[in-house]
């Protein structure tokens, strides 16, 4: 316990009971005091360091601070604290310091003493960093008796020598292939890290569940998998259930990196534990309104959307289009069932010309070009803005009378990806014999293990879920030769807070550069 404390606290690390089901009432009050150096009993709790001593509250010197949250000691700016796990103390043939300082065995009360008044079985003087404390008796009963499971008392997940990390995903199906082709580059990845001694001599042990397409499903799948005490989750390709997993990972409070998904969660989960890599709809819908606002000079249009589908995503993504639409100033008219065959196509394209639809979003492109082909002979031809998910192969064969009015936004494009990430990437895939399938998919899988490793490094190995969630926000620009710049922060859940926008060229069959990257972290 020493000043140490003070650099944590000022880092914003903080350290919590309510994930450590294995202790009694009495253990959870005492792990209050080891990391927070507070009285759950609402007592006075003081540190005196030094000669003469300074007086700080308990909480300027957290015992967690110098000892380190599995008790071992981590040396810092020349101080060296002491192994404080309870087998360490109580060894029958005493302790030999590297000071010339020795004693016998603790007991349960030469502890206490030790902690209360600075000395140690022997009656030696205690090293001058080691604060002496002053609190209730309750309190050191409760400290002492938590310091009997301090070893045993890591987050989910975190042995000695091994880290468990959890990757959920579908069995089988389109989602399946592109989830099986990113979960075998994040194994190879870990692999390699294990290789060279995994991340502080902790190897990183995966633990794959998989789950039917079903949105259902896939939430049993998630639950199935926190269920098997994982530090933290991979998350793969989630089939429409990212919401639901992200908040049950909240509740859980379990980290998850997610590192793509075609589809968006709702920004109220944009919480303490789920990170993701790249923007998904709701970002890319923004940028294409500032692109529309800004490049176009389109202002204040009448907006409709294309093809939501079934009755519960309809309504969550009219609501999520509405609210995007007023934060532009943009008039919101509704939703439109993609329209099956030329007759509902030609009645779908006259309800959106009378509603005089300038802006039409699409979000799955079913129905896209029978509508357009419906829209010509009606000489209605409104900007077409598409998000990633709705890109298809016969998106160049719309009619040539929206030359110059159909747009798509990308999170990501093969300009964010450098010679030195792209060899990087290929190479992993040639040593572990990986197909390239999904290659966006692969890159950003990846990525996200690159991420999840710097995160364990950044929190170093005294690891907990709140030290790594820590180290996480502090990522900042964050290169890969794959992807955007990464970055996060204690209000940033998206690592690229952003798309590209591109015209689709119908005159060249082409893609094309329009609006290059559109940032939309500005509020």
């Amino acid at each position: 316990m020493a000043l140490a404390g003070l650099i944590l606290l000022a880092a914003g690390v903080h350290f919590w009971p309510w994930s450590h089901q294995n202790l009694d009432d009495q253990e959870r009050r005492g792990r209050q005091i080891y990391f927070e150096g507070a009285s759950p009993g609402g007592g006075e709790i003081k540190a005196y360091i030094g000669q003469p001593p300074v007086v700080l509250p308990g909480s300027a010197a957290t015992c967690v601070s110098c000892h380190g949250a599995d008790g071992l000691g981590r040396p810092e700016a020349g101080v060296i604290p002491s192994d404080v796990t309870w087998d360490h103390l109580m060894k029958r043939y005493g302790h030999a310091h590297l000071r010339g300082r020795s004693h016998p065995a603790f007991t349960e009360a030469s502890l206490k003493r030790a902690i209360l008044t600075g000395v140690d079985p022997a009656g030696n003087r205690l090293d001058p960093s080691m604060p002496t404390y002053s609190m209730s008796a309750e309190d050191i009963n409760d400290l002492v008796a938590y310091m009997k499971k301090l070893r045993a008392d890591l987050d989910p997940g975190i042995g000695q020598g091994s880290l468990r990390i959890g990757i959920v995903e579908p069995a089988r199906g389109p989602a399946g292939s592109i989830a099986q082709s990113m979960a075998e580059v994040m194994i190879a990845y870990l692999d390699e890290v294990n290789s060279w001694g995994g991340v502080y001599h902790r190897k990183l042990e995966l633990i794959r569940i998989t789950f039917d397409n079903p949105r259902e499903s896939g939430l049993d799948g998630a639950r199935r998998l926190l269920e098997q005490d994982v530090f933290a989750v991979l998350g793969a390709v989630l089939a429409g259930a990212e919401t639901e997993v992200a908040e049950l990972a909240e509740t859980r409070r379990v980290p998850l990196l997610i590192p793509f998904t075609p589809l968006s969660m709702d920004p109220s989960l944009l919480n303490e534990y789920t990170f993701r890599l790249l923007s998904g709809w709701r970002e890319e819908v923004s940028a294409l309104c500032l692109f529309a606002d800004q490049k176009l000079r389109v202002k204040r249009p009448r907006v409709a959307l294309l093809g939501p589908a079934g009755p519960d995503r309809r309504e969550e993504l009219d609501r999520a289009m509405e609210e995007l639409c007023q934060n532009h100033g943009w008039t919101w008219t509704g939703g439109v069932d993609s329209p099956v065959g030329s007759s509902e196509a030609g009645l779908a394209a006259s309800r959106l010309k009378e509603l005089g639809v300038e802006a039409l979003f699409v979000l799955e492109p079913g129905g896209l070009k029978s509508l357009l082909d419906a829209a010509e002979p009606l000489t209605w031809a409104p900007y077409v803005f598409l998000t990633s998910g709705s890109v298809r192969q016969d998106l160049m064969s719309l009619p040539s009378s929206f030359q110059g009015r159909v747009y798509a936004s990308y999170p990501t494009l093969p300009s964010d990806q450098t010679s030195e990430g792209r060899a990087e990437f290929q190479s992993l895939l040639d040593r572990g014999n990986i197909s390239v399938n999904h290659p966006t998919a692969q890159m950003c899988a990846l990525v996200a293990a690159r991420v999840l490793v710097e995160g364990l490094k950044k929190a170093g190995r005294d690891l907990s879920r709140q030290r790594f969630l820590a180290s996480l926000r502090e990522i900042r620009q964050f290169k890969t030769g794959l992807v955007p710049e990464l970055s996060f922060g204690p209000n940033r859940r998206i690592g690229a807070l952003g798309a590209y926008i591109v015209a689709v060229d119908l005159e060249r069959k082409a893609f094309a550069p329009a609006g290059g990257w559109i940032d939309v972290s500005a509020p």
